[in-house]
């Protein structure tokens, strides 16, 4: 059976090409009107032997029905728009006239004879086209039963004669009664073929309408199960600790799979035991068994040698080691997939189905592709809290000699221990300034590290965004007004509050204020925009007139210690970190941001908040 998406789509798409087709077979019947009138007003000025009063009188009345079909297709569309059944009857009805002016009008035309027989084969099209074919090949045989009723009163003499005639011998043999039969034969076959080919036709077309829609449903899954995989990949990436990115992992993974639950499961440090990690949808009952011996459990044995394992039914008691516990749980089949960092297994990613041959063999290998992205992402959170643990230590552990070093210089500079020739005074006032510069380097770098560990994590609550750039306003006063920049700050009345950490948000604007500052020269100026913006969010700007960034660093701009050549030329101090903290801090408060620069004209920052 058809999945009722697809059923539901392949009807709305064919109930528009019925309701599209009718509008247009209306305003076809106004173009036959027309052309009718002109070939019969054509017949009178000729004097064709054509009764052409009784074929005006005729195709004033199919001017008169179609004017009604008008009226009850506008009617039809607006009250019962989705009515495939309504609009079924209405083709039904409106073929039946056609067929009944249309045999008239052969009637008055010559019978057998007449011009207009060939457009019979038209209303086979069309009821081939809007209706089934069981209606198509119904109306050919009434075309045929009506055909041997003119051939019948063509014999007895009782039609009209051809409304042209032809001289010579080939029209008095065409039109000997031997031939009507064989008139009749070629039209019922021209009937005939033409059902069966439309019919074909349509019917082969239809097929390929549904290969597309299934297709197009497949699309449209896929799209959204990677879209799904891709805010799975981001939320995990915002973790700063293995429970929380296990904790993720399973949630997501349940939610697009659309299963019962789904867990990790962690090996020991001996590698025979696995306990559970991580879990989502599963009872307390289910996991609290504890650890699962690897030596008793055949299924997960096989799966920490590396092989991935699907079962389609669960019905096996000497699969697992508490097999009473997964009937409980109403685990009907279940994937699980080895938990790999690089070649090391770590242990067990699942998901269950409370459904029996749930999973198809792309759902596998779409859960082989979130369990990759999942270890990749306990990978690189390893080695970021390794890289953090490294920072935070270097950090703590340079700052104590580093401050002694500074007092002990400033004691001598100051001469404290005797005089200092002015030479020295000099040498010593580099090195006091090169310690300053080291030490903005290892507080950048202690901030980094504190950020990206457990102890730091941030806790989200109202905060209004207002208020801390008015803080960091008033912190950077000072500082322009030595080097006579202008800095102005344009923040709209009505910004909302959002969701945030005000120790971000301050990291955030102060070091783009502060490079907006260090980088421009005596006399510039720096801007800084706050405005509102549609769903709760807000806009935010830094620009200054300084130095500009050249465009070939743009994509290094965000990397730890890069500093760009006209920068270092321009500022000695400067320890390459400062955009590094202002993209971890809108990455945490789920923010982005962008740079436009010329050299020599400047730079802008632009960024948003979501609410």
């Amino acid at each position: 059976m058809r999945p009722g998406y697809q059923l539901v789509k392949e009807q709305l798409f064919f109930r528009k090409e019925l309701i599209e087709r009718v509008q247009w077979f209306i305003r076809l019947r106004w173009t036959a009107v027309g052309a009718a009138l002109l070939a019969s007003g054509l017949a009178f000025v000729f004097e064709l032997n054509v009764p052409v009063f009784p074929i005006i009188l005729l195709i004033l009345s199919i001017a008169s029905y179609n004017t009604v079909f008008l009226f009850v297709w506008k009617h039809l569309k607006i009250a019962k728009p989705q009515d495939t059944g309504l609009f079924t009857l209405f083709t039904h009805i409106q073929i039946t006239l056609d067929i009944l002016a249309l045999f008239l009008g052969i009637y008055l035309t010559g019978g057998i004879y007449s011009p207009v027989l060939i457009f019979v084969i038209f209303h086979i099209i069309l009821a081939g086209i809007l209706l089934s074919a069981v209606s198509c090949f119904i109306y050919g045989t009434l075309m045929l039963v009506a055909a041997a009723g003119l051939l019948f009163l063509q014999q007895a003499g009782m039609v009209p004669p051809s409304p042209i005639p032809l001289n010579g011998i080939l029209f008095r043999i065409f039109h000997h009664s031997f031939f009507l039969p064989v008139h009749y034969i070629t039209f019922a076959a021209a009937v005939l073929i033409s059902a069966f080919l439309i019919t074909s036709l349509k019917s082969s077309l239809r097929k390929k309408a549904r290969q597309l829609l299934g297709i197009s449903k497949e699309l449209d899954i896929s799209n959204a199960k990677l879209g799904a995989l891709y805010e799975m990949v981001k939320q995990m990436g915002l973790c700063f600790d293995f429970q929380n990115l296990m904790d993720s992992a399973t949630r997501n993974a349940a939610k697009i799979m659309g299963v019962k639950g789904c867990s990790i499961k962690l090996l020991d440090d001996q590698r025979k035991m696995l306990r559970f990690s991580s879990t989502y949808g599963l009872s307390d009952n289910y996991t609290a068994k504890g650890s699962i011996n690897l030596e008793k459990s055949p299924i997960n044995r096989k799966i920490v040698e590396g092989d991935w394992y699907t079962i389609g039914k669960i019905d096996k008691d000497d699969y697992f080691q508490f097999p009473e516990d997964i009937r409980k749980e109403g685990i009907a089949s279940m994937v699980c997939l080895p938990l790999r960092m690089g070649k090391t297994v770590l242990g067990i990613f699942c998901v269950y189905s409370d459904v029996v041959h749930y999973f198809e063999p792309e759902d596998v290998k779409f859960f082989n592709l979130m369990a990759e992205l999942t270890a990749i992402a306990m990978e690189n959170l390893k080695t970021e809290l390794n890289k953090a643990w490294f920072l935070k230590k270097a950090a703590h552990q340079l700052r104590s000699p580093l401050n002694a070093i500074y007092s002990m210089l400033e004691m001598i500079r100051k001469g404290y221990q005797g005089p200092i020739h002015p030479d020295q005074l000099e040498t010593l006032t580099r090195c006091s300034k090169r310690l300053t510069i080291l030490g903005e380097l290892i507080n950048d770098l202690l901030k980094l590290g504190l950020e990206r560990t457990e102890e730091q994590r941030t806790r989200f609550h109202l905060v209004d965004v207002r208020s801390v750039l008015e803080s960091v306003r008033q912190l950077h006063e000072g500082q322009a007004s030595q080097k006579g920049i202008n800095m102005v700050f344009r923040m709209d009345d009505d910004i909302p509050q959002i969701m945030a950490d005000e120790k971000l948000l301050d990291d955030l604007f102060t070091n783009l204020l502060s490079n907006a500052l260090k980088y421009t020269p005596p006399g510039g100026h720096v801007e800084v925009a706050l405005a509102k913006e549609p769903e709760n969010c807000i806009r935010f700007e830094v620009s200054d007139s300084g130095i500009g960034i050249p465009e070939e660093d743009f994509c290094r701009l965000f990397t730890e210690f890069f500093r760009a050549e006209n920068a270092k030329a321009f500022a000695e101090e400067g320890t390459g970190l400062g955009l590094v903290i202002i993209k971890e801090s809108l990455d945490l408060l789920r923010g982005a941001i962008s740079v436009e620069s010329k050299v020599g004209e400047g730079t802008r920052f632009k960024g948003m908040l979501k609410g």
